[in-house]
């Protein structure tokens, strides 16, 4: 059993596997080849949480959770690095939103993008361009059983 978490971001890495930069170099996690790139790292950063205003009144369990996800790209830095980085997130961006859609195909009740950073990192061999593209998803479980969307 997958938590909501878990299946948020494994609908991500399905959009975003195959897209024309990153091609099939998407991880969900923190840690990956990193001479593999351009590549996506899609992970969580952290979660608030809030029970329902009925829960008191009624006893309801159900909870709303704000999940913050982070999109980070890695891309070789050459003289182009930052055209590369832009690519890659016009790719994302368009990936995640395509037709309009807000709820990655209803694996959450709201999902939207929150912005990025860019910076250049030298933590390997030769540097390399580093976007962190922050989103959110907004969903809501049953305190009790936290693997299942609440729609």
């Amino acid at each position: 059993m997958a938590h909501v978490r878990q299946l948020i971001r494994d609908k991500m890495k399905t959009l975003l596997t195959g897209l024309s930069t990153t091609g099939s170099s998407v991880y969900i996690s923190r840690v990956y080849n990193h001479k593999t790139l351009p590549a996506l790292a899609i992970y969580t950063h952290d979660e608030q949480s809030s029970d329902d205003l009925d829960n008191v009144t009624f006893g309801s369990t159900n909870q709303h959770r704000l999940l913050n996800i982070v999109v980070e790209a890695r891309a070789k830095a050459t003289a182009n690095v930052d055209k590369t980085l832009d690519t890659i997130s016009a790719e994302v961006e368009t990936a995640l939103f395509a037709s309009g859609d807000t709820t990655l195909d209803g694996k959450c009740k709201y999902f939207e993008f929150n912005g990025l950073e860019i910076e250049l990192s030298g933590e390997q061999e030769q540097p390399v361009g580093l976007m962190t593209m922050r989103f959110s998803a907004l969903y809501r479980v049953d305190k009790t059983d936290v693997t299942t969307l609440i729609s």
